[in-house]
């Protein structure tokens, strides 16, 4: 991560439309206290607002007295939509901060990101279970489901290492299910018990089973596709009982010229249109060319009245230099951070797919969803979440390091508490700390040695005086 200063903070940075709500502007460093008295200038603007024409620009212009080291105010932010505040001192601006209003039905849920397809050394990819959920914690995510190949119960580990231990985290359940005798990949998260268990303890049975799905295929399914589809019909049932969601994954994958995956389009639309699944991983370990596809797939049915949840996955294996991994993902609206809670999320329709691009000096997002979500999470990429990644990327850390014995669970909470509190006051859940009288007795003392020095720059001396806002 690289450095991104800031020098003020605004709490709360998410509030309730339409509704008067008690604001405070925190310096984020001793320097930058405000100075007692003093007046400052904020301008507040809508940045869905409707303007007439350039020049005529709809704002509001608060006037604001410092008292204590920070500003504060009530302000009403209209309708929902991302604000503009620029805040100045006399001509000087010094800040520009960012504040979204949102109605009531979405400022109670919380935004959670997640990845719903991943795997670990226990099937086919490459890192420890519980090793990897220190890994998505130390990049910011919220939650994970491991999703191992015909495996269920490696998730179990990450359970037990970090049992009791708070880390601000989820591991969603999860299974990647592969039907014999069947292309098709189906990801199982959120139920309750194993469904690939099924066909691999008892195949007997699901063979049975099987053929009695094939007599309940619908009339309309080609001949090619019914074998198929009468073991995704098998797979969603089972993944229903089970308390859990199916999601169709990739349909554009292709793991290299020894091995053949591939839904055919006719088949893919069947599939997505058939009313089996509960989501669809738009964005996925496809890579940029099959995730454009997945894209354009997605848009051309939704035009012939497909409306189906969308989910974002990196279907990580190797997480070094992956191109995947952190890079694609989701964003869920829920009503908690627990596997019930974010499955009913993605269900209702609450959730956003996302793929990153460019590097750490410029990152940016394409979000697939409803416009309003959409919007929404676009404003928490660019500022929440970077925020919350610098506190999370130590807990992480500190996960891995507790998993093996090497750092103690005290290291662990302590960080995860503190990720609650921040998060908790950029929602308006807690007030925002405020410098206290020994921050203002130590910047009032060091400011005055400051204001009586000179006025420099590099080497050179300026005897005027001195007069400004650091």
């Amino acid at each position: 991560m690289l450095p991104i200063p800031r020098n003020y903070e605004i709490y709360p940075a998410v509030v309730p439309a339409d509704k008067s709500t008690a604001m405070t502007v925190v310096p984020t460093e001793k320097a930058f206290l405000f100075f007692e008295g003093e007046e400052y200038v904020l301008t507040v603007i809508g940045m869905n607002n409707d303007d007439s024409y350039y020049q005529v620009s709809t704002h509001e212009t608060l006037s604001l007295i410092a008292k204590d080291g920070v500003l504060r105010f009530d302000h009403t932010f209209a309708d929902e939509q991302e604000y503009l505040l620029i805040l100045q001192y006399g001509e000087k601006v010094l800040a520009e901060l960012h504040v979204y209003s949102l109605y009531e039905d979405l400022y109670q849920l919380n935004p959670l990101k997640g990845d719903f397809h991943s795997h670990s050394y226990r099937s086919d990819g490459k890192r420890d279970p519980s090793a990897e959920a220190g890994h998505y914690r130390e990049q910011g995510y919220d939650f994970y489901a491991l999703t191992d190949h015909n495996r269920y119960h490696s998730g179990g580990e990450i359970d037990e290492t970090y049992a009791g231990l708070h880390t601000g985290f989820t591991r969603v359940f999860g299974e990647e299910v592969h039907c014999p005798g069947s292309v098709i990949h189906i990801v199982h998260v959120g139920g309750k018990r194993s469904v690939t268990d099924r066909y691999v303890h008892d195949r007997e049975n699901y063979e049975r089973e099987i053929a009695d799905y094939q007599t309940r295929v619908p009339a309309h399914i080609p001949e090619q596709y019914r074998d198929r589809y009468a073991k995704a019909m098998w797979a969603t049932d089972e993944i229903h009982k089970a308390g859990g969601i199916a999601i169709f994954p990739h349909p554009y994958w292709r793991p290299g010229k020894s091995r053949l995956y591939n839904v055919r389009d006719e088949f893919a639309e069947i599939l997505l249109m058939s009313g089996l699944f509960d989501a669809y991983e738009l964005i996925g370990g496809m890579k940029r060319d099959g995730n454009n596809r997945s894209v354009v797939l997605w848009s051309e049915l939704r035009s012939k009245g497909l409306n189906i949840p969308v989910v974002g996955s990196s279907d990580v294996h190797g997480m070094e230099r992956s191109e995947v991994f952190p890079h694609q993902f989701t964003i869920c609206f829920a009503t908690a951070n627990e596997n019930d809670a974010i499955v009913d999320a993605v269900k209702q329709g609450l959730s956003v797919a996302v793929e990153a691009t460019g590097d750490e000096y410029e990152r940016h997002y394409r979000c697939y969803g409803g416009l309003r979500l959409v919007s929404y999470a676009q404003f928490l990429l660019k500022y929440y979440y970077p925020m919350m990644q610098r506190i999370t990327h130590g807990i992480g850390v500190a996960m891995r390091a507790y998993a093996m014995s090497d750092a103690p669970a005290e290291l662990v909470t302590l960080q995860a508490e503190y990720a609650d509190k921040v998060a908790d006051r950029y929602f308006g859940k807690a007030e925002p700390k405020l410098p206290d009288a020994a921050i203002i007795a130590f910047e009032n003392k060091w400011r005055e040695v400051q204001l009586n020095g000179p006025i420099t720059k590099g080497s050179s001396i300026d005897t005027g005086i001195v007069n400004r806002q650091i």
